[in-house]
């Protein structure tokens, strides 16, 4: 007991004195960024300043994660438009860092490509069309421009290719570099594009044509809950990370990709993860009662586990993309939290994750 209770002083002392150095306040970071001539009083009110705005700026985008959730709860279509938004700044965001990186891709075409999924996907939902449907159109699409691309930069805008800078400095053919030009192109549209369009179906899944699903959850705004268990989940493991990995430290979970995060930090983000879940679980069934009747909470527990791996993979995943191209941040929308990648990178991988548990728990 003495060495347990020795254990917990020592992770509130460094909660209230390391946390605020190595996280909050962020050093290391600050020290490139401030440039002062050893000035300690204007180094610390700047730093202080910046501890600031990074708090201020954290609870205006939870109040406007909670506005758009009250939208999602009147329209569900105002929703829909508000994710292709965000996927069109996300798009821009993940097009300029390969272009940092020296991966070539063509301007514009992941936004516009983004729009027409995006739009395609809600006229589906409009008309009442069914998972597959959907799924298969937004394939259709996805192939086209990809093949429009392809042929127009190889042999309709021949001239063009060739003069182009990249391609002479690598020495490729002018097709090989459509070929590379063009898969680069398409990443960029599948990732953030094409697996952000999942939160639109996610938001429909009662109306997609899952018979057994919709059957069961007669009654409950299911689009609206599997959202919140998105954010949950998410939310819960990025902070739970964040908060004990500062805290205890230890050794890097990935130095070479992302030098901050720790295996302590990632394994409190899985304990996060899987209270989030209960949290939603719990919450829904006193809302839903009947309809939670028959899903057991260990369900939900493997839900929250393997939806924190997912969405940890995601912040690796966008981290590394950032390292390539010699960024700190995808963008400057949130200011001290970066752009819009860098707030929804575990989301973008854990929403077709909780889709199908979903169709699964409750199907």
């Amino acid at each position: 007991m003495d060495k347990f209770g020795s254990f917990v002083k020592s992770l509130i002392k460094r909660f209230m004195t390391d946390f605020p150095k190595n996280y909050c306040l962020n050093y290391k970071k600050l020290d490139k960024e401030i440039k002062t001539d050893n000035n300690t009083t204007d180094y610390k009110k700047q730093k202080e300043r910046k501890m600031k705005e990074k708090v201020k700026v954290g609870l205006l985008l939870l109040l406007v994660l909670c506005a758009v959730l009250v939208i999602d709860y009147f329209s569900s279509y105002a929703f829909d438009l508000i994710a292709l938004a965000f996927a069109l700044i996300a798009s821009t965001e993940y097009a300029r860092l390969q272009l940092k990186s020296g991966m070539p891709c063509f301007k514009w075409t992941p936004q516009i490509a983004t729009a027409m999924i995006f739009i395609s996907a809600i006229i589906g939902y409009l008309c009442s069309a069914s998972a597959i449907v959907i799924l298969l159109i937004e394939i259709i699409v996805v192939g086209l421009v990809y093949l429009a691309i392809f042929v127009g930069s190889a042999f309709i805008l021949k001239e063009d290719t060739s003069k182009d800078e990249f391609r002479q400095a690598v020495g490729m053919s002018n097709t090989r570099f459509a070929f590379f030009k063009s898969n680069n192109t398409l990443l960029a549209i599948l990732y953030p594009g094409v697996m952000l369009l999942f939160i639109t179906m996610l938001n429909h899944c009662q109306d997609l044509g899952f018979g057994a699903f919709s059957a069961n959850t007669e009654g409950a705004n299911m689009g609206l809950l599997g959202i919140i268990l998105v954010f949950a989940i998410c939310c819960m493991s990025d902070t739970f990370a964040m908060l004990f990995g500062t805290l205890i430290r230890g050794k890097k979970l990935c130095p070479k990709i992302s030098p901050n995060k720790t295996i302590s930090g990632a394994i409190f983000g899985l304990i996060g993860g899987m209270l989030g879940a209960m949290l939603v679980y719990f919450v829904g069934g006193a809302i839903y009662k009947t309809i939670f009747a028959n899903v057991a909470w260990w369900e939900f527990i493997i839900v929250g586990f393997m939806g924190s791996v997912v969405a940890q993979l995601g912040d690796i995943f966008e981290s590394a993309v950032k390292r390539k191209a010699g960024e700190k941040d995808s963008g400057d929308l949130f200011r001290s939290h970066g752009g819009v990648l860098d707030r929804l990178d575990s989301v973008i991988f854990a929403v077709p994750y909780i889709f199908i548990c979903l169709l699964f728990i409750f199907g």
